[in-house]
């Protein structure tokens, strides 16, 4: 009873705490062009201490067992996450490679560090304290928090309208890096999995179309891209479901 105690109180603490970082970090007087950067660093920093000296969760950065296993562990994510995006790998590979691209490269490898470590490497062993013999609940649950954190960060700064078919990505995608994380027992792979799936982050900042008004969308387009990822989230869920339902020691606590 202590553990799920425990496992509640801190996972709130960390779902509620995420957002009010991301927008106390914003009030810092820092240039526009690493503001992101900035706010992603400042985070990771934060929870890594918070981790170290209160949370104190075991993170499994990286095992060698099995390492061909591990990897075919990515099929999944690369068909559904990578394939969509590789307009935006063909892009990103015809941009001039200056500092300010490698920069932006930088920064969507920093997003998939600090919010992997928050979200899979912490949150989701607490979650799995709470539902000790549920774990596609626990699963379920870290994904969907994932995806509403995106919209408790972004909802002053976008439209709804762009921002809700987001929540429903980040979650369906949340599943993935969970299913990423247990199967393997390397967090290092949902966040290498991560940062190439952000790889349209790069593109938009690099083109300059990552603007509130470039980024609106029409309300019924918004509707019908929610749904769809709605679907997606739950079609992924059966995959994930399937994919960690083989191992009985995921996790270690």
């Amino acid at each position: 009873m202590p553990s799920t105690k425990r496992g509640w109180g801190a996972a709130i603490s960390i779902f509620i705490l995420v957002p009010i970082l991301f927008k106390l970090i914003a009030w810092l007087p820092v240039p526009t062009l690493y503001s992101g950067l900035v706010q992603d660093l400042l985070v990771l920093l934060i929870f890594l201490l918070l981790n170290h000296f209160w949370f104190k969760i075991s993170i499994q950065w990286w095992q060698s067992q099995s390492l061909v296993r591990q990897c075919l562990q990515l099929i999944p994510g690369i068909i559904i996450l990578l394939l969509p995006m590789t307009s935006n790998f063909i892009k990103v590979c015809h941009l001039a490679w200056t500092p300010t691209l490698i920069l932006y490269i930088g920064y969507a490898l920093v997003i998939g560090i600090t919010e992997e470590y928050i979200y899979r490497g912490m949150l989701l062993p607490l979650l799995r304290q709470c539902f000790p013999h549920r774990l596609m609940l626990a699963i379920c649950i870290d994904s969907l928090l994932f995806g509403l954190t995106h919209l408790l960060i972004n909802c002053s700064q976008l439209t709804l309208s762009y921002v809700i078919p987001q929540v429903f990505y980040a979650a369906a995608g949340g599943l993935i890096f969970c299913g990423l994380y247990l199967r393997t027992n390397n967090l290092v792979w949902p966040i290498f999995l991560h940062a190439l799936s952000d790889v349209s982050v790069v593109v938009s900042l690099a083109t300059h179309t990552h603007t509130a008004a470039k980024l609106s969308i029409p309300v019924a387009y918004a509707i019908g891209i929610s749904v769809l990822y709605l679907v997606l989230f739950i079609i992924i869920a059966f995959i994930v479901r399937w994919q960690v339902r083989p191992q009985k020691r995921l996790l270690s606590r």
